[in-house]
C-alpha cells in the first residue's frame, strides 16, 4: 500500500462529510484512511464508521478524549503504507494530492512538502508558499535551512499535514508526537523527521485546503508568548540533544527562546526574563565545541557567563535586519513563485 492517511476526529460532524469526500475523491487509488476518534460526544463517531462501511479502504478507531497528538499517534501505530500523511477533519485536498505529491517521492527523499491553501466558509482565500528559499537547495544544506525554519517558524513547514512522511523512517526513528505538547507539537515532529531523515522534495502547488474558523485557535489568549511556547521550547531542546543536533543549531535555539521573550515585552521584556526564564532552556553542559560556529560557540560562552541580557541590545538589531531583510526577498519573489489556485 502506497499511503496511509490519518485522520484525527473530535467533534467533526460538520465538516467530516465534506474531508472524506474529498479524500476519496483522490485519483491516486491506492490507500488507506484511518479515522480516530478522539471522545467525540456530537455524531462524529457515527459519520465514520457509515463512511467506513461504505468504502473497505477506511477503517474507524477510537480511544477516550486525549488531544490530537495522542490521535494521531494511535494512527501511526495502526498505519501500514510506504508513506504517511495527515488530514485534519474540517479540512480539505484536491483529488490529485496523492498523485501530485507521489511524483516527487524518489528515492533518497522522506518528506515530501507541498504548498496549501487556506479558506473560509465565508469565501476568502489565501495560498501559503514558503516563506524563504529553502527548497531551493541541495542535501545537508537543504536539510539544514528546512531545519533552522522549523526551530523559528515557517508556517508551510509547521503544520503535520500538506506532507508524506516515509513511514520506515517513522518507525526506525521511533518518532511520534509528543503529547505534553500542545502548541506547535507538529512543528516538533517535522523538525526531528528533518533532523534524522535524509532528502526533501518541495512541490509547488497548494494541494491542502486548510479552513480558518473560530474553532481552528489553538493558542490562549491571555498566557504570554513565553509561557504558551515553554512546553514547545522545552521539547525542542530535548529532540536537539538527543539527535546530537544541539550545537549545529545552538545559535537558532538561543534565537527563538528569546524571540518569544521579546514578543512579550521588547529588548527590555528579554533582558529583564532572560536569566529566569530563557537560562534553564539555554545554558546546555558539555557542548562539542569542535561542531560548532565560532559565532555559536561565543553566543554559548556569552550565555554560561550570564552576559547575555547584557549584549541583546546590540545582537537584536542585527537580528532584525536579518529577519526583514528575509521577509522583504520573499515578498519580492512570492508573487513570481506562487502556484496556481
Amino acid at each position: 500500500m502506497r499511503v496511509s492517511i490519518i485522520i484525527p476526529c473530535y467533534n467533526s460532524a460538520t465538516y467530516l462529510e465534506a474531508c472524506m469526500a474529498s479524500v476519496l475523491a483522490q485519483t491516486m487509488t491506492d490507500f488507506e484512511v484511518i479515522l480516530v476518534d478522539d471522545g467525540s460526544t456530537d455524531r462524529t463517531l457515527a459519520i465514520a464508521q457509515r463512511i467506513a462501511e461504505q468504502d473497505a479502504r477506511v477503517r474507524v478507531l477510537s480511544q477516550k478524549n486525549s488531544g490530537v497528538s495522542a490521535a494521531r499517534n494511535l494512527g501511526l501505530d495502526h498505519s501500514c503504507g510506504e508513506w504517511v500523511t495527515f488530514v485534519d477533519s474540517d479540512d480539505l485536498i484536491v483529488p490529485d494530492m496523492l498523485e501530485t505529491m507521489l511524483s516527487a517521492a524518489e528515492a533518497g527523499v522522506d518528506m515530501v512538502v507541498c504548498a496549501h491553501k487556506t479558506f473560509t466558509d465565508a469565501g476568502s482565500e489565501e495560498i501559503v508558499i514558503p516563506e524563504t528559499r529553502w527548497m531551493d537547495l541541495k542535501g545537508e544544506a537543504k536539510k539544514r535551512a528546512a531545519a533552522l525554519r522549523l526551530i523559528e517558524g515557517d508556517c508551510v513547514l509547521n503544520i503535520m499535514c500538506n506532507k508524506l512522511h516515509r513511514r520506515a523512517l517513522i518507525e526506525r526513528e521511533g518518532l511520534r508526537l509528543d503529547r505534553s505538547v500542545r502548541i506547535a507539537e507538529d512543528a516538533l515532529f517535522n523538525l526531528e523527521a528533518v533532523l534524522c531523515g535524509r532528502g526533501i522534495a518541495y512541490v509547488n502547488k497548494a494541494t491542502y485546503l486548510y479552513r480558518m474558523h473560530a474553532a481552528s485557535a489553538t493558542q490562549s489568549q491571555t498566557a504570554s508568548e513565553f509561557d504558551k511556547h515553554l512546553p514547545w521550547l522545552r521539547a525542542m531542546r530535548e529532540v536537539l540533544l538527543k539527535r546530537k543536533a544541539m550545537e549545529a543549531y545552538y545559535g537558532a535555539y538561543l534565537d527563538s527562546v528569546a524571540l518569544r521573550l521579546y514578543k512579550d515585552g521588547g529588548v527590555q521584556g528579554v533582558m529583564g526574563g532572560f536569566r529566569k526564564k530563557a537560562v534553564p532552556l539555554v545554558v546546555v553542559d558539555r557542548l562539542d565545541t569542535s561542531r560548532m560556529t565560532a559565532a555559536a560557540w561565543l553566543l554559548a560562552c556569552i550565555v554560561k557567563r550570564g552576559l547575555y541580557p547584557i549584549v541583546y541590545p546590540a545582537i537584536y538589531p542585527v537580528q532584525v535586519i536579518r529577519r526583514k531583510a528575509r521577509e522583504a526577498a520573499f515578498y519580492l519573489r512570492a508573487r513570481k513563485e506562487m502556484p496556481d489556485a
